[in-house]
């Protein structure tokens, strides 16, 4: 494991330069690895969830819920007002910010962003409260997609631009990091979010949750959305039965 962290370690500086000395040694930044298990282990019970709960009643988890909810706002007030100051002591414009123009500010902008990096691991609880509670048509693609690809995406943005620009864009892919992927990875990958509504493997949606539209968890379509060269398609969700597949392949 140990080896297998060090070539990754050495191919994403090869890949994206050297990593922002000032996050050495805090908790989760230094090993992709962890952060690799974390999101394998969140698909692995998207998967398996349903299957476990598919004949056992729902669970109400009201009473955590609120808790979680009442947690989730306070640490986005805290990490808001810890932004806001910060932006403000660094003299941050919304354009081209580097990373280490802020002065003191920028440990102040880098301390909270770590903690916004962290909130994406503590809201893997969304998809597993909904599991719980049997709401499995809230499952969708792109809700799967972004509690999955999140906790990644910020892993890189804490390692190599930690404060800058990033800040006053915090909920997308920050600019500076998208470059460096955009000059050495085709464009296809760099796009992704903007192809993944029309994604519809079959066979991946056979293996994953087959059993939900049997059963009724799932409404075979709802409004339909307008494309971008004027036709309608109806949304999909995550996860089709064996017959719809094989009706789709047929035709």
């Amino acid at each position: 494991m140990e080896h297998f962290d060090a070539s990754l370690s050495t191919y994403f500086q090869a890949l994206l330069g050297p990593r922002d000395p000032r996050v050495k040694g805090w908790f989760l930044l230094d090993s992709y690895i962890p952060t690799l298990l974390c999101s394998i282990l969140y698909l692995l019970i998207v998967w398996l969830g349903p299957k476990y709960m598919k004949n056992r009643p729902p669970f109400s988890c009201r009473g955590i819920l609120v808790v979680y909810n009442l947690g989730l706002t306070l640490l986005s007030l805290y990490m808001f007002c810890e932004l806001v100051t910060g932006v403000w002591e660094g003299q941050y414009n919304f354009f081209c910010q580097g990373t280490r123009s802020g002065g003191e500010a920028d440990m102040k902008i880098i301390r909270v962003l770590w903690w916004y990096y962290f909130s994406k691991l503590i809201e893997f609880m969304d998809t597993f409260f909904f599991i719980l509670r049997k709401n499995n048509h809230q499952v969708t693609v792109l809700h799967v997609y972004h509690h999955a690809s999140m906790l990644n995406i910020w892993w890189f943005v804490m390692n190599w631009v930690p404060c800058g620009h990033c800040t006053v864009c915090a909920d997308h892919h920050p600019d500076q990091l998208r470059g460096h992927l955009a000059v050495r990875l085709p464009s296809w990958l760099v796009v992704f979010p903007d192809w993944i509504h029309d994604f519809s493997d079959c066979p991946l949606h056979k293996l994953l949750y087959s059993d939900l539209q049997q059963e009724g968890g799932l409404p075979e379509e709802r409004t339909p959305e307008r494309l971008r060269d004027g036709r309608e398609r109806p949304h999909q969700q995550l996860f089709f039965s064996g017959k719809q597949c094989e009706a789709e392949e047929a035709a």
